[in-house]
C-alpha cells in the first residue's frame, strides 16, 4: 500500500496514523457557526499527493501538475488525525504507483470511485498582490477532479485572494466559466484587525440566474454546467484596506460526499 503523505503547501498534512475502532466510533461534536466567524474547521478539506518513483522529471516545475488514472483501490476512512480522515485513490502505471488523498472531517468520505478514470490538477503560485496577514504575497491555489469526460467532480480551493474590487482570485484555467465575488455580510473588522468576514457569490455567466450567495458556515447548492454542486466556505474574509484577504472554499458534485 501506498502512504499518501503530505502535499505541498500543507504544514503538517503528513501527521497521519491509523484510526482505532474508539476513534473511529467518535465523530466530532458539531459546531455552531455564523456567517462571521474565521473559520468553518468541519468543512476543511485536505488534499495530499504521493508518487513513487520520486523522479525528477515527474515533480511540479511549474503551478500546475497533473494526473489522469485509473482508480485501482480507494480507502476511505484511513489515516485518522484528530478530527479528519482520509480518502486515498490510489493508481498504478507499470512501475509508477500513486495516490491522492482527501482529508474530510469524520464522517464524510468521498463516494467510491474505484474503477473509474479521472484526472487530477494542482495549482500553486503567489498571487499579485500582498496577503492582509503579512508583507508576503497571498497564495493563489487550488485542486481539482474531475471524470473521463471533464465533469467537475470536486474542486478544492485552499486559498483564494479577495480582491479590493469584489472579485475573488482563482487559478487560471482551472475552472474556466467559474466567476467567484465576494459581498458583504454585515460583519465588521474587530479592533485592530484587518480583515471581516464576507459571503462568497458563485456565479456562471453563461448561464444568467445560476448563482448561489454561500456564507462561512453555511452549505449551498449550485448549478454549474448542468449539474448541481454542494457549496461550502471554510473562511471567506476581505481587506478593510487595499491588500488581498483570502477565501477558502469547496465545490462538491451531488453525491460526491457522502458518509461512511
Amino acid at each position: 500500500m501506498l502512504a499518501v503523505t503530505g502535499c505541498q503547501d500543507r504544514e503538517g498534512a503528513d501527521r497521519v496514523s491509523k484510526p482505532s475502532k474508539r476513534q473511529v466510533s467518535a465523530e466530532p461534536r458539531a459546531e455552531r457557526v455564523g456567517p462571521c466567524a474565521e473559520v468553518w474547521r468541519a468543512a476543511r478539506v485536505e488534499v495530499a499527493f504521493k508518487e513513487e518513483p520520486e523522479e525528477s522529471s515527474r515533480q511540479r516545475t511549474g503551478p500546475r501538475l497533473e494526473r489522469r488514472f485509473t482508480v485501482a483501490r480507494q480507502l476511505r476512512g484511513a489515516y485518522r488525525y484528530q478530527d479528519q480522515w482520509a480518502s486515498v485513490l490510489e493508481y498504478s502505471a507499470g512501475a509508477t504507483r500513486g495516490g491522492v488523498s482527501y482529508g474530510l472531517t469524520v464522517p464524510d468520505v468521498l463516494a467510491d470511485l474505484t474503477g473509474r478514470e479521472v484526472v487530477w490538477t494542482s495549482h500553486r503560485e503567489a498571487a499579485g498582490c500582498f496577503s492582509s496577514e503579512g508583507e508576503h504575497p497571498e497564495l493563489l491555489a487550488g485542486d481539482m477532479l474531475r471524470d473521463a469526460q471533464g465533469h467537475l467532480l470536486v474542486l478544492t480551493i485552499p486559498s483564494a485572494p479577495t480582491l479590493p474590487d469584489g472579485e475573488v482570485s482563482l487559478p487560471p484555467g482551472l475552472v474556466p466559466g467559474l466567476r467567484v465575488r465576494w459581498e458583504e455580510a454585515g460583519c465588521g473588522a474587530v479592533p485592530g484587525a484587518r480583515t471581516r468576514g464576507v459571503r462568497l457569490r458563485f456565479e456562471d455567466p453563461r448561464a444568467p440566474g445560476a448563482a448561489a450567495s454561500v456564507a462561512v458556515g453555511e452549505t449551498g447548492h449550485f448549478t454549474w454546467e448542468g449539474a448541481r454542486y454542494e457549496v461550502r466556505v471554510v473562511r471567506a474574509r476581505a481587506d478593510v484596506g487595499d491588500r488581498c484577504g483570502q477565501a477558502v472554499f469547496h465545490l462538491f458534485r451531488e453525491g460526491v460526499r457522502v458518509q461512511l
